[in-house]
């Protein structure tokens, strides 16, 4: 059964509206393959026109999912805060390693970043900023 979806999604794709091909998708049980198949099909564009459009259904399926939209800001935000301390980090000298690299990588509480990122001000070595 899972098959015959997906050929019909690859089938209607190109045939109909993109609303039209979300708005089914939405309700249709999927393979990993045609996910990526449609990650590919609606990737960035260098067609200003076709990326505008991509964008805007972007703009209103975040619209409607607002808890996404919460969960990616977060995400651009921790992204944000680690590059921030580890400029801080490098600009001072003072080398990660490994172990503190995936220290700041996996942490995901915000306070706790920027509390590490005023402590690397004016640690003596990277393990005092981290602590």
């Amino acid at each position: 059964m899972r098959k015959r979806l997906d050929d019909f999604a690859r089938w209607v794709a190109p045939r109909r509206e993109v609303e039209w091909v979300l708005s089914m998708l939405q309700y249709m049980s999927m393979s990993p393959w045609t996910q990526e198949e449609l990650k590919r099909r609606f990737a960035r564009s260098d067609d200003p026109e076709i990326e505008a459009r991509r964008q805007g259904i972007l703009r209103t399926l975040l619209a409607d999912s607002p808890e996404v939209k919460e969960e990616l800001i977060e995400e651009g935000q921790l992204t944000e805060a680690r590059a921030a301390l580890r400029t801080v980090l490098a600009r001072r000298g003072l080398a990660l390693s490994p172990a503190l690299e995936a220290q700041i990588d996996g942490c995901v509480d915000m306070p706790t970043l920027h509390r590490w990122l005023e402590q690397a001000v004016t640690a003596a070595g990277a393990e005092e900023a981290l602590t």
